[in-house]
Parts: C-alpha cells; structure tokens; sequence
C-alpha cells in the first residue's frame, strides 16, 4: 500500500529534496564533489569562501572546512562520508563544527539537528547530469525534526545557491 501524506512515516521523515540538471558530463560532476581544487571553487552558500582544512573522500573519511564571508565572519563544517558509489551516489552527515572538526551546535539555533544525512545521486543523462540531494535529520530529536521541516525555505535558498555554483563552476570548462 502506498503511503499518504498524512501517515506518520511521512510526517517524521522531514527531508529535504532538490534536483537539478546541469550540462555537464557525470564524470566531469563527479570530480567537482571529489577532488578538493574543484569543490572549494563552488561548495557552499553564495558570498563565502570554502577554506579547505582536510579533504578524505572515501567512505569514513572527513572533509573539513570552514566558510569565510566577505565580513569577516566564519563558519566551520564537516562531512563524514558514509557512502561512495563512483559515479552515482555520495552519502555523508553533515555537521557544524569547530576548528578542530567537533560537532558543535549551529551558531543560529539551538534546534537545527546536530547532523543531517544528506545523499547525493548522480544520473548521465546524454551528456548532462541530473543531480538529486536529499537532506534528513540523523538522529533528531521530534522538535528538531519539526525545525528542520519548517527550515525548508533557507535550505531550498542555500542549496539552490550552492547549486547554482556548480553551475557556474561547470560552465567554466
């Protein structure tokens, strides 16, 4: 039996979906998420600089980084890769951290879950490729859960920005 919006499973999944299609080949979108010299040129909300701190892009490795905005302020962050498929699926959580790369509480609120699994498919579509994200809570308590829900608005804003990034990115050659 299908599921309907109102059955709890999914009312507690709370994820987040974005997709996009960019012309570019998979395997040229695939080295922008893998190799550090691609992803700090695009990886991150519009108006900051990715700073690479490590970068070990293999299931159980770590990408560090922090963000730098044109004033002054910072932000640290972390992936901890879960999952690599080359050429189709990328699975990490997602964290705030510090500079020593501990999970730490995002600096705006107290109830954005501490980790967020995101997954990330790749589709070759004749010389272009259909990225799908998907962000969820991991490990979320239900009022975490709840916020996250009803954050969906800047995640579409920060992602999408993101998103077009790569773009941007990819268009350059």
């Amino acid at each position: 039996m299908a599921a309907r919006a109102s059955d709890p499973v999914v009312a507690a999944d709370c994820a987040f979906v974005i997709t996009r299609v960019f012309d570019a080949p998979r395997d040229l979108v695939w080295k922008a998420w893998a190799e550090p010299e691609r992803l700090q040129q695009w990886w991150g909300p519009k108006g900051c600089k990715i700073r690479i701190a490590a970068l070990e892009f293999r299931p159980g490795g770590l990408f560090h980084y922090v963000m730098e905005y044109s004033t002054g302020a910072t932000m640290w962050g972390r992936f901890f890769y879960r999952e690599i498929s080359k050429p189709e699926r990328i699975v990490w959580l997602n964290s705030f951290s510090n500079e020593t790369g501990g999970i730490t509480r995002a600096p705006f609120s107290p109830l954005i879950p501490l980790e967020i699994q995101n997954t990330v498919t790749l589709a070759g579509q004749g010389g272009k490729t259909e990225i799908t994200l998907r962000a969820r809570p991991h490990g979320a308590t239900e009022e975490e859960c709840a916020f996250f829900d009803g954050f969906h608005g800047s995640l579409q804003q920060g992602y999408g920005g993101t998103m077009d990034q790569l773009e941007e990115y990819l268009a350059k050659g």
